[in-house]
């Protein structure tokens, strides 16, 4: 029988879903490691999902760290808490606090970007289509009479803001009623070989467990949802800007000692079956942008993928936020269960910088309405930081972290890994 192009060798084809077709039924001429044709030998999962894991642990987070609403609201005298106690009153309380800090939003463009907001004052230099740098931001906010040196771009820079959240060590206040986790079990593995009194056993009995990012923020009302495992399988986060992973050289999907593990951005959304599940078996093009991009070595051992370590750049678009998720030293583990599908997680320090811009681009109301303090997310990360430390300030830039995912079988259908500009192996980094 006349063998078929393999997906490693079409480009782009009009229509993705015939494209997949075509590859099923050509399955009988190809290697039995690929059930459902394609290359032999290679394996590719796309990510539905990929979330801060907690690990459910009962008794934990009894009192829940306080929200920017919540801490503001404890500072104020008796009869006016009493006055926007309510939740219906959150309107309100959410004016009077812009009040009491002096919070500032302006527009630069559009007329209402996510809510009602003054039209800025520009540069005369300053024209439609320019990019909003944080230096150009400082000067518009200085034009609008920000504090000086104040105001960042905000709501998908669409504006400059001034508040709680772009600025959050100008208002320590807001960091009343903050809480740590306080349990004994992270999600994780132990990243730096050692067993300290900082650090968590694992829900599945493991020990020396690394996350000083769950410390950090495990008793915020919002982490505690969206990380927990029932919940975060039925949901897609960032499913318009997927990541995939993909097993070059898999002779056995069981036990290989010896196999590639290349991490790509898709270009493609993640689309759902009529179980309002990840849809298996679609085709996706790879993003453009090289730094979506890397490889490392891993091994499988009783279905089960572990890699060495591997610095990556996730993406990460969900709603208003675009925050590219910077992993250091980051190993996946990940499991091949018998329907098919894959379920795992990164292990590694989360760039402090990068994790807070997430939060930060959530916005100050954002902030607000998910409970959420971003002075005492600020401060709590800042010392809880433990890896990569700056030779020039002697601070940790990263912290511990462990985002699990789940992941359904897929294709890729641009060129070979040599032409799309595939990262050699990044080598391991001492987190210290």
């Amino acid at each position: 029988m006349k063998m078929l192009p393999t997906p490693a060798t079409w480009r782009r084809p009009a229509n993705f879903a015939f494209a997949a077709l075509v590859l099923l039924t050509a399955s009988a001429g190809l290697a039995a490691d690929s059930p459902t044709g394609g290359e032999p030998g290679v394996r590719t999962f796309v990510l539905s999902n990929i979330y801060l894991a907690s690990p459910q642990e009962p008794g934990a987070c009894k009192t829940l760290a306080a929200g920017g609403w919540e801490s503001f609201l404890s500072m104020l005298p008796a009869e006016e808490r009493a006055k926007y106690a309510a939740p219906e009153k959150r309107n309100a309380l959410d004016a009077r606090m812009n009040e009491y800090f002096g919070f500032k939003r302006i527009g630069i463009f559009a007329k209402d970007p996510g809510g009602k907001v003054a039209p800025a004052k520009l540069p005369a230099d300053f024209k439609r289509g320019d990019p909003l740098t944080a230096e150009r931001a400082k000067q518009i906010g200085a034009l609008n009479g920000f504090p000086k040196d104040r105001g960042k771009p905000a709501y998908q820079n669409q504006t400059v803001a001034y508040n709680s959240c772009t600025n959050p060590e100008d208002f320590p206040q807001l960091e009343k009623g903050y809480r740590l986790y306080d349990g004994t079990k992270a999600v994780g593995l132990n990243l730096d070989g050692k067993r300290g009194r900082n650090d968590f056993s694992s829900p599945d009995g493991g020990q020396g467990v690394d996350n000083q990012l769950w410390r950090a923020i495990g008793c915020v009302k919002i982490f505690g949802e969206q990380g927990d495992r029932k919940v975060a399988a039925g949901t897609f986060i960032s499913g318009r800007a997927p990541t995939l992973i993909e097993l070059r050289g898999v002779d056995d999907i069981r036990n290989d000692p010896d196999v590639t593990v290349n991490i790509y951005g898709a270009a493609d959304a993640v689309t759902r079956n009529g179980r309002r599940e990840a849809q298996a078996w679609a085709s996706f093009r790879l993003d453009p942008d090289p730094t979506l991009r890397a490889t490392t070595h891993g091994r499988i051992v009783d279905g089960v993928l572990t890699t060495d370590p591997v610095d990556v750049h996730l993406n990460y678009k969900e709603q208003i936020i675009d925050s590219p998720r910077d992993l250091r030293g980051a190993r996946i583990r990940m499991v091949f269960k018998s329907d098919g599908s894959v379920e795992g997680g990164f292990y590694g320090y989360y760039t402090l910088a990068s994790f807070y811009e997430s939060i930060e681009q959530m916005t100050l109301n954002g902030a607000n309405f998910s409970g959420v303090s971003c002075p005492g997310v600020r401060r709590a990360i800042d010392r809880l930081a433990d890896g990569y430390r700056d030779r020039k300030t002697g601070r940790f830039t990263a912290i511990s972290s462990a985002m699990n995912f789940f992941g359904v079988p897929a294709f890729i259908i641009d060129g070979p890994v040599a032409s799309v500009g595939m990262q050699k192996p990044l080598p391991a980094r001492d987190p210290s």
